[in-house]
């Protein structure tokens, strides 16, 4: 399958301005003769320009392919080089070293070829007219694009069908929210009927309801239309719902790349499981069975809950994520006990991006996913 995306040790540096170097003609005196600062209009400009520092490596070797169709995520702190990535590859930014490729093309080289076969969907690309209704604004765009009159109607309709716009589009622009507002980009992005869509925090400033609506629809894009999906955001929850792989960057570094499941697993190799009882006496007996749970291989630990009065409320078990539970549960049924709920705690794709940007580590009695 054809990479619908490729880059190839890709780096992106911005200058820097070190402090200025000031002398004495432009500290001494002030403006009318009070106070420090500049003297001159001169002055005043080599103070503001400064001197030009290092650079700043925004990109440091970016390598990815995304397959054409996929829904890739890119997560990382702020800072990181998500936003220059997604510059770079909708052709605004230019790299400095490396390739990067839209279904082969070169960005830097074939830029407009580029851009007919890619939308980026920014969040400070409004361009609308406030006094233009929704669809109005899209059939400007439309005329803009050099699509005909009747392809242009057809598409819009489906457009503000697909986004729940229909009921809307006869409104002001003014008159809608950032949810709508967010909507009518993506129809505009979907007005060429694009096959690479580029997303940045496509949710970022979306009440719940609406962002869960713009994940639907980013699904729907990539199922349906089978489009190629590439968006950045800090959203750990929506790139874990909607994402089929998701790179982590940091400080311009490509730190894990893979499905969204195997990154959240590969960053612990424990599992821990909580075991409680129903109207259970802790007694020698239980005691054995604690004893030989822990000898179990691949169990790191089992530790009772016991309360004053003798009874034994439950289990917590650390063993490897690999291991197969049902030893376990064989071991606690012959000894007659009760199972009233099993709770399992896992590392969250946050926990995850936590410990891979080195930022805290995981603790699991924070994360409990439970089965009954």
């Amino acid at each position: 399958m054809e990479n619908a995306i490729e880059t190839i040790a890709l780096v992106k540096r911005y200058p820097t301005n070190a402090p200025p170097r000031r002398n004495v003609s432009d500290i001494r005196g002030g403006f009318g003769g009070r106070g420090v600062g500049p003297t001159s209009f001169s002055g005043i400009i080599r103070v503001l320009k400064g001197t030009k520092g290092p650079f700043i490596e925004a990109l440091r070797g970016i390598d990815l392919k995304i397959k054409e169709g996929e829904v890739f995520g890119l997560l990382g702190p702020n800072g990181a080089g998500k936003t220059t990535l997604i510059k770079i590859l909708c052709t605004l930014v230019i790299h400095d070293e490396g390739e990067a490729y839209i279904y082969g093309l070169d960005v830097k080289k074939e830029p407009s070829k580029v851009l007919r076969n890619l939308q980026a969907v920014l969040p400070e690309s409004r361009g609308f007219s406030w006094r233009l209704t929704g669809r109005q604004n899209l059939e400007f765009y439309s005329l803009l694009y050099g699509l005909r009159d009747r392809e242009a109607k057809e598409r819009i309709d489906y457009l503000l069908d697909f986004t729940g716009l229909k009921d809307r589009a006869y409104d002001g622009y003014q008159r809608y929210s950032t949810g709508m507002q967010r909507k009518l980009l993506l129809c505009r992005a979907l007005l060429q009927d694009s096959h690479i869509l580029l997303f940045d925090e496509p949710s970022a400033g979306l009440d719940p309801n609406s962002a869960a609506e713009f994940r639907s629809m980013l699904r729907r894009l990539s199922r349906d239309e089978k489009k190629t999906i590439f968006l950045s955001t800090h959203n750990l929850y929506e790139a874990q719902d909607i994402c089929d792989r998701i790179a982590i960057i940091d400080r311009g570094i490509i730190t894990a790349c893979d499905t969204p499941d195997n990154i959240r697993n590969m960053t612990v190799d424990e599992k821990v499981f909580n075991v409680m009882f129903l109207d259970m006496v802790f007694n020698d007996d239980m005691t054995k069975m604690v004893n030989q749970l822990s000898e179990i291989i691949g169990v790191r630990g089992a530790m009772p809950e016991v309360d004053s009065d003798g009874v034994f409320h439950g289990l917590t078990i650390h063993a490897d994520k690999d291991l197969d539970i049902s030893t376990i549960l064989d071991i606690i049924i012959k000894r007659g006990l009760k199972i009233r709920i099993i709770n399992s705690k896992e590392p969250t794709l946050e926990d995850a991006f936590m410990i891979i940007t080195n930022r805290q580590q995981w603790h699991p009695s924070e994360n409990t996913n439970q089965t009954r």
